[in-house]
């Protein structure tokens, strides 16, 4: 199974995004990851919408995928999960509200306006845009605030221990958990200096750590939650 799971990923990755070919080998590496072991179950009704969604995010991001011990597929299993548990919770969310329809009331049906309503040139934050495209640009903005909640959340629990995990070898303390925290979420963040000074470690050793290991994690993280690919953290 993980020689023919590295096998798919590769044919996949191999060809042009919307080509048939990447369709074909596509549909078979899905099979076989229906199939593993270890995949998030809920008994929420709708279950199977999350589902599909990974699905459909897994489809255009594969290539962002990378393996990590002990092997392929629990990492590639542990990868999709940290997607579909987001998902799932969004089932759970008090204002999931996916499928909203334009002709749905605001405020019930004695306010008598509807979202279709709003569709106006000015109703948006760039009155430039069309109508439709105003309330498109919204629901986007909408989602990624959402996000980057989720994103903050993860960061303060990090349920999985990747970021205090990645850490120097000769300073445990001074690892990514640590590192966003005082960088990404701390108002005011703290400067690198600053922290290079504290932890005892050089300045130059901390600057590297920061970019080549807690940045890409950060991006890694960003995109199991549903961020687009070469986001600014």
């Amino acid at each position: 199974m993980e020689e023919e799971l590295r096998k798919l990923i590769a044919e996949v990755c191999q060809h042009p995004y919307q080509s048939l070919e990447r369709q074909k080998a596509l549909n078979r590496l899905l099979v076989q990851i229906q199939h593993l072991p270890g995949l998030t179950k809920s008994s929420h009704p709708d279950y199977l919408d999350a589902l599909n969604r990974t699905w459909e995010w897994l489809s255009q991001n594969i290539q962002n995928f990378k393996p990590r011990p002990p092997s392929l597929q629990v990492s590639l299993v542990k990868w999709i999960n940290g997607y579909l548990y987001w998902r799932i919770q969004d089932l759970y969310a008090p204002d999931n509200q996916k499928y909203r329809s334009f002709d749905e009331p605001i405020g019930g049906e004695e306010a008598g306006q509807t979202y279709l309503d709003q569709l106006s040139e000015t109703g948006f934050f760039t009155p430039l845009l069309s109508g439709i495209d105003g309330y498109i640009e919204q629901l986007q903005r909408q989602e990624q605030q959402r996000i980057g909640l989720q994103l903050e959340k993860y960061i303060e629990s990090d349920p999985d221990g990747k970021l205090k995990n990645c850490h120097l070898k000769s300073n445990t303390q001074c690892n990514c958990l640590l590192l966003t925290q005082r960088l990404r979420l701390k108002e005011p963040p703290d400067k690198l200096v600053d922290l290079a000074r504290e932890l005892k470690v050089n300045y130059q050793t901390l600057v590297a750590h920061w970019k080549r290991n807690c940045l890409p994690l950060l991006q890694e993280i960003a995109l199991s939650l549903g961020y687009e690919r070469d986001i600014e953290l």
